[in-house]
């Protein structure tokens, strides 16, 4: 079983969109840390400057740097803040002594982490094995520092990936819901211009392939692909035309000769002493050369069907009372087999009468020729609203393996006919399907459980007037049954 190159797709894409969702996520968490880092030191100078005459006590200083952005997520950071001045002695004595470390290490301040905004100086670096941001004042006389251990900030930033963790997991069913509409949607854009060519691409058969279909590109990445279909289509549409022409032409040819070796063998059986091995050979001869007129028709028909030159001459037939004389007539030459019919009166078909004429007859020879010793043969005609149905259905003593793929090929046979010497070349079934199509109807043949074959000629029934042409004489065969 192959696989779906619409499946794959979507699987790719979305699975190359998760990890490109990821990766981002990652890469954005990361570069938002260093960012927030940076806002936040910028912070410290803000609030060193404008909260300056409330440096002390800190509770007073925390409270004024946070009314100046209410609600802001990274005031909570200021409780981490250490507040030092020379003027003033904390009551906390791990900070003074932090605060003595601080307020003496000048190197700090000179190292090439440190920046200058206007009249702060704002720096960074390794403080006793700890890092920390540092903010003071350039003017010395103004010895108000503000420190900041990174290790808080990257503790709080922890807690706000938690927190978006933790809102994600009740998200996440909805992002792949999406993710997965916004991929399938993608792969249909995708698979919506190669739909569109297979689209017009199948609407080309072999007697159509001399016309040139406008197929819809879309995109110029297609036309490649366009382009290498209509070279093959015009080389296939040559390949179609000479093979055609040369049918037509070889059975034209044909026919001239054989007739005059037709009147020519009939003649001389007619000079040669009757029942003499020389006559025997020569009606032999004659019944060959019917034989090669019969293919030459034939194959003379089925190229114009190729072509679709094949011509009609419309007129409404009473297949009911058609059927029912070619019944009778069956009765006549095989009265070894038993026929039985249903056949629903009134059915009117508006077709050619001459093809029609060779349509049902080949389906009746054949399951004539075909049927076992006192076999039997039943036909079936039956209408509806829209179409009619003719089905015919007989035994078989060996029926091949093949049969139900290859009935309708050109010189197909089937082992059984070699075997038992049936007549026929294996075009009847061939020229009955063509005849079918021409008339817009379809011809089906099945095997059975039973051992017996069943062909089935389904026409659209076409609106008619109410007198019909007849085919037949004036005398009226009962259906037998």
């Amino acid at each position: 079983m192959k696989n779906s190159f619409k499946i794959r797709i979507f699987l790719n894409v979305f699975l190359i969109t998760v990890v490109i969702i990821f990766t981002n996520r990652m890469i954005a968490q990361s570069l938002l840390t260093n960012e927030l880092e940076k806002d936040i030191h910028q912070k410290m100078g803000v609030a060193l400057k404008s909260c300056a005459n409330e440096f002390y006590p800190q509770d007073s200083f925390i409270s004024c740097f946070k009314s100046m952005e209410l609600g802001g997520i990274l005031n909570s950071i200021s409780d981490f803040y250490i507040l030092c001045d020379d003027n003033q002695i904390s009551t906390d004595a791990a900070k003074s002594s932090l605060c003595y470390k601080f307020l003496k290490n000048q190197s700090f301040w000179l190292n090439e982490n440190a920046i200058t905004n206007n009249d702060l100086i704002l720096s960074s670096g390794l403080v006793d094995g700890k890092y920390w941001l540092g903010v003071k004042f350039q003017d010395h006389q103004k010895n108000k520092e503000i420190w900041l251990e990174r290790e808080k900030i990257n503790v709080m930033m922890e807690r706000l990936w938690k927190i978006r963790d933790r809102f994600t997991m009740f998200v996440v069913p909805s992002i792949l819901f999406m993710l997965m509409l916004l991929t399938w949607y993608l792969v249909s854009v995708m698979m919506r211009p190669i739909i569109s060519i297979q689209d017009n691409i199948s609407q080309l058969t072999a007697q159509n392939l001399d016309n040139s279909v406008a197929l819809n590109v879309p995109f110029k990445e297609f036309a490649g692909l366009i382009q290498v279909y209509e070279d093959l289509r015009i080389r296939l549409s040559d390949s179609f035309l000479r093979a055609r022409r040369f049918s037509s032409d070889a059975s034209h040819e044909l026919r001239t000769p054989l007739a005059i070796l037709r009147g020519n063998v009939e003649q001389m059986i007619g000079e040669l002493p009757a029942g003499s091995e020389v006559q025997v050979r020569m009606r032999n001869v004659s019944d060959e050369v019917e034989r090669l007129i019969e293919i030459t028709e034939k194959l003379l028909l089925l190229s114009r069907a190729d072509s679709n030159s094949l011509a009609k001459e419309l007129t409404d037939v009473d297949l009911s009372e058609f059927l029912t004389y070619l019944l009778g007539d069956s009765l006549n030459f095989r009265s070894g087999l038993k026929i039985s019919s249903s056949i629903e009166p009134g059915i009117h078909w508006r077709c050619d009468k001459t093809l029609m004429t060779q349509l049902m007859t080949n389906l009746f020879s054949n399951a004539v020729k075909f049927n076992q010793r006192s076999g039997w043969v039943d036909c079936k005609l039956i209408r509806t609203a829209s179409h009619f149905q003719l089905s015919i259905e007989n035994p078989v003593v060996e029926i091949p393996s093949d049969l139900s793929a290859h009935a309708f090929d050109r010189f197909y046979r089937g082992d059984i006919s070699h075997t038992r010497k049936i007549d026929g070349v294996g075009l009847g079934l061939s020229i009955s399907l063509e005849i079918a199509k021409v008339h817009e109807g379809t011809l089906t043949l099945v095997v059975t459980e039973r051992q017996t074959v069943v062909v089935k000629l389904t026409v659209p029934l076409r609106d008619h007037p109410a007198a019909s042409a007849s085919l037949l004489p004036s005398a009226r065969y009962p259906a037998s049954t």
